[in-house]
């Protein structure tokens, strides 16, 4: 009897955390008014879809990526999403690449490399054409993480600074690479093929 009872429970252990995985994400989740600028170009994004993935060549540490866009997530992008892919949010602002100025303005990456316990220990930004390393050294990581909390699944950053990027060993300008984060999302595991 006893053996029954725990057998119930078990059923009803792995019951629930199989319902808890299938309750469905609102497209709205993904809201957020964020803002990114590289000199004087300005891009005011309003989605932001969080990954997160085993860093290549570097044992212990990941990759959480926040990927910044201009239109919002629709049911059908939703599927991906959850497998970590943004596939089909790319294929979209691709889309807009017969307009370079709109093209240019609808995106964003923000890069955490971050340890085992979610620590960060650095931060990249990319706006279409210019990327940079934005926080490289822990001062300026701590400069960044103005408000930051990250259990592995679920992200709370906020962020408003400015850094002005090296260009020397590239024989242009210095880039002064400016953002405006607020935001609370999920964060997906990016599956990989096996």
């Amino acid at each position: 009897m006893r053996y029954l009872w725990l057998f119930v429970a078990g059923l009803l252990c792995v019951s629930v955390a199989a319902s808890a995985r299938a309750i469905p994400i609102d497209p709205s989740t993904f809201k957020t008014n964020s803002t990114f600028s590289v000199d004087n170009s300005v891009s005011s994004l309003t989605t932001a879809i969080a990954t997160i993935e085993a860093r290549r060549g570097a044992p212990g540490y990941s990759w959480v990526r926040i990927n910044f866009y201009s239109f919002p997530v629709a049911a059908e992008d939703l599927a991906g999403i959850e497998k970590g892919n943004v596939e089909s949010m790319d294929k979209k602002w691709m889309k807009k690449a017969s307009n370079p100025k709109d093209y240019n303005s609808s995106n964003a990456v923000i890069q955490l490399t971050v340890d085992k316990e979610f620590k960060v220990t650095q931060v990249d930004m990319a706006v279409p054409g210019h990327t940079c390393t934005i926080a490289p050294f822990e001062t300026d990581v701590k400069n960044f993480l103005r408000d930051y909390q990250f259990d592995g699944k679920n992200l709370r950053l906020k962020s408003n600074r400015s850094y002005v990027c090296d260009m020397k060993f590239m024989g242009i300008p210095n880039q002064k690479f400016s953002w405006d984060i607020d935001l609370s999302i999920p964060v997906f595991e990016k599956m990989t093929a096996k």
